[in-house]
């Protein structure tokens, strides 16, 4: 209990010892591994031939690579749910993330478990969830145009009734946007959407410090609502020591009880000196 109380001060302590500045909106791609993070981050940074941010079909990411444009930092993010360690990581970048670019493969709706990272994520932006939290379906081509209308459709869903934001969603294709690139086929790029989510991701235009100082606002209000659990814990962890204290001395009070009664009643039987 003690190091639980060591590490919320510490935890207290570098939030509020975290500087806040005016810099350029930090976008993070954050999902479970393999969602497709990397490649949608090669080609929102025009990494069509060389990747920046490395990609492979086993665990390749376990640390945070950023990338910095004109507009924006770029941080890739181990895969959620991998194991504990690439999961501390991925939540380091995404406390220092603006905006979240949260990564889902087309087999169908949300897992569980992307619903309960999301849930944390949505809760730690506090009032800025809905607009810099973003949805993105990738590898859109795997599936039929229906098919990936239903997944976007049910992820909103589940968003709404479950988590209690709206955020937007977009069903990208790196691949098609590869090939429309490096062929030059305008269709394909079109058809790849990454450019309407770039097209929104300048239009948000995020006021960098004013999410910052939401996020350092709520993880604050969470730090206190941790120690007040604390509190209350070891308040009743109190109560029952005292309880168990007590019930430990009732046998040796009734025989002191005991004692005195029968001193009482025997004493008169023997004269006074």
């Amino acid at each position: 209990m003690v190091d639980l109380h060591t590490q919320l001060l510490h935890k207290a302590d570098a939030l509020l010892e975290q500087e806040i500045t005016t810099g350029k909106p930090v976008v993070a791609a954050w999902g479970l591994m393999n969602a497709g993070k990397s490649y949608l981050l090669n080609m929102l940074t025009n990494h069509i031939q060389t990747e920046c941010f490395r990609t492979n079909d086993i665990r390749e990411t376990a640390e945070l690579k950023e990338f910095e444009t004109d507009d924006f930092i770029f941080l890739d993010t181990p895969g959620l749910d991998a194991n504990n360690g690439d999961d501390l990581i991925a939540q380091q970048g995404a406390a220092k993330a603006d905006i979240v670019l949260f990564v889902h493969q087309p087999q169908g709706e949300l897992e569980k478990i992307e619903i309960d990272f999301l849930r944390k994520l949505k809760d730690s932006f506090g009032q800025y969830a809905d607009q810099n939290i973003i949805l993105i379906l990738s590898k859109s081509d795997v599936e039929t145009p229906d098919k990936i209308e239903a997944i976007e459709k049910r992820m909103l869903e589940q968003c709404r009734d479950d988590l209690g934001f709206n955020p937007r969603c977009y069903a990208i294709s790196g691949s098609r946007f590869h090939a429309g690139v490096t062929q030059k086929q305008e269709g394909l790029v079109r058809a790849s959407h990454l450019y309407d989510l770039a097209q929104h991701l300048d239009s948000l235009n995020t006021d960098a410090y004013a999410v910052k100082r939401e996020r350092q606002l709520v993880a604050i209000d969470e730090i206190i609502a941790e120690f007040k659990q604390l509190e209350n814990e070891l308040h009743a962890k109190q109560l029952q020591a005292k309880t168990k204290i007590q019930h430990g001395f009732q046998p040796f009070d009734k025989a002191m009880d005991d004692f005195r009664s029968w001193m009482h009643h025997n004493l008169n039987k023997f004269p006074a000196v």
